[in-house]
């Protein structure tokens, strides 16, 4: 087998490694989440590299064995190009925030999030300028309205968080306010999300927030989150 062929086939295997390795490593707080990402990153880029020096150097082996070796190579460091490729697509062209609200005039107000978000975590303040931001990124957040009465909404809307999964932190029924985590499915990253019930209006509205403990950009997850939350809660009023 070449050099070629060996160097790529070392590289294969530690891009794919290093995908497994990123998530938990960052999950399980073993890194810093900028660490992970950074192995995350690092692996697709040495999958990628993979990828190159097979197309430059396959044709060129005089041998079976190290053609057959840069092509299981390329396989191998296919995992990491897709999982990060499928990430960047996935995040279009979502702006660089990580706060995100269905009443950006009035946004809803955390009680106890602030005791249970690391010291080092992103502030929790909703500014004019996220805001103007947010109304040209995600136009379609908007309050949800219901005909059911406040302490109907509340229960479902309870109902709703813990169906997607979300860790029920605080319940004031008597408010109507609701505040969960949301966990991330891969790296584990934690968002705080509020809900707001408000009983004196008619029909009856709700608006969510969601922001992320960690990281300047969400890649539009929280936007997301709280569309999935208002379509599921709508399918089942």
């Amino acid at each position: 087998m070449s050099r070629i062929a060996r160097s790529a086939t070392v590289l294969a295997w530690i891009s794919l490694s290093l995908l497994p390795l990123s998530v938990i490593a960052t999950r399980w707080n073993v890194l810093h989440f900028r660490y992970g990402l950074l192995m995350y990153l690092l692996a697709a880029l040495l999958g990628l590299l993979v990828i190159v020096m097979a197309a430059l150097f396959t044709r060129r082996q005089q041998s079976d064995a190290s053609r057959k070796a840069l092509s299981q190579a390329s396989l191998l460091s296919l995992p990491a190009i897709g999982i990060f490729t499928f990430s960047i697509f996935s995040a279009g062209d979502a702006p660089m925030i990580h706060n995100v609200t269905t009443a950006p005039d009035n946004p809803p107000e955390f009680i106890k999030a602030p005791s249970q978000r690391g010291a080092d975590a992103n502030p929790l303040k909703y500014t004019p300028e996220l805001a103007k931001i947010q109304r040209q990124a995600y136009p379609e957040l908007q309050t949800l309205t219901t005909e059911l009465s406040a302490r109907e909404a509340h229960q479902l809307a309870l109902a709703v968080s813990r169906q997607m999964g979300w860790e029920i932190y605080y319940d004031d029924p008597a408010q109507g306010h609701i505040e969960a985590v949301a966990t991330t499915r891969w790296f584990g990253f934690k968002d705080d999300i509020v809900i707001r019930i408000n009983a004196g209006s008619e029909p009856t509205q709700i608006d969510l927030r969601s922001v992320s403990r960690v990281g300047q950009g969400d890649m539009g997850a929280n936007a997301r989150r709280i569309q999935a939350f208002i379509e599921y809660f709508r399918e089942i009023e």
